[in-house]
């Protein structure tokens, strides 16, 4: 079937699964949202351990998902695969880093002989709460603001910034995506919070919460989309393939 497709139709199969994958990534970032929010909304162990305990039993759908939507960038687009991984490094491998520690958080927090002690992995969930979300919307804004890469006549990509991804925060609107995505897991989470728990104190404080996370949102994100309704466009000419 496949082998009949135009390679622009097969661009648009990869884009569909590519999108798709996003969409449900950027849902399930309610678990990082969540953990950004344990330690505030708790006034007890109990309470900590409650949330904690509703946000372990969906963390690997994330780390799933955010793998499987790498994977389909390398097995559709290989050349954008290895410039944009390879290119910005640090950036791809701090946030790599930051899920690995969220699944040793999760596995040894209460764990018998623990001698890191619960409160660092808690704030080990914190980090990847944060960085993670936040991170990766930057990641992906870097999508449409650009990067500083070439790529020379044998099709190898080399990335110019010395800096190897770590430019990318000095970028206001990869900022501006970066902090949408983050209020918005925090949104996420207080809505999933709300619908999975039983608690009356801790509903209240969960209601008082969602405009403060919500509005950032809103704001951030027209922000990144309106800025890129009305920036410049680039194209290349099949002819001489410039752009």
């Amino acid at each position: 079937m496949f082998e009949k497709l135009s390679h622009l139709a097969l661009q648009h199969y990869w884009w569909l699964i590519i999108s798709v994958l996003g969409a449900a990534l950027v849902l399930l970032m309610f678990v990082q949202g969540g953990q950004t929010l344990f330690t505030s909304l708790s006034k007890s162990k109990d309470e900590r351990t409650m949330l904690i305990n509703i946000l372990g039993r969906k963390w690997e759908f994330t780390f799933t998902t955010l793998v499987t939507f790498g994977g389909a960038f390398f097995a559709a687009f290989p050349l954008f695969y290895s410039t944009s991984f390879g290119g910005a490094y640090w950036a791809w491998m701090i946030l790599l880093f930051a899920f690995i520690i969220q699944a040793v958080s999760y596995e040894f927090r209460t764990r018998e002989g623990n001698f890191f002690g619960t409160k660092t992995y808690e704030v080990f969930l914190f980090i990847n709460g944060m960085v993670g979300t936040f991170l990766l919307g930057v990641v992906v804004a870097s999508f449409f603001t650009g990067s500083p890469f070439y790529i020379n006549d044998m099709n190898e990509s080399f990335w110019k910034a010395p800096t190897r991804g770590l430019e990318l925060l000095l970028n206001v609107h990869n900022l501006s995506l970066g902090l949408a995505v983050f209020f918005l897991a925090r949104t996420l989470a207080l809505l999933y919070f709300l619908n999975s728990l039983h608690d009356e104190v801790l509903e209240i404080r969960i209601r008082k919460r969602i405009p403060h996370n919500a509005i950032p949102f809103v704001v951030f994100f027209l922000t990144f989309v309106i800025w890129l309704m009305f920036r410049d466009g680039y194209a290349v000419n099949p002819e001489t393939s410039e752009v």
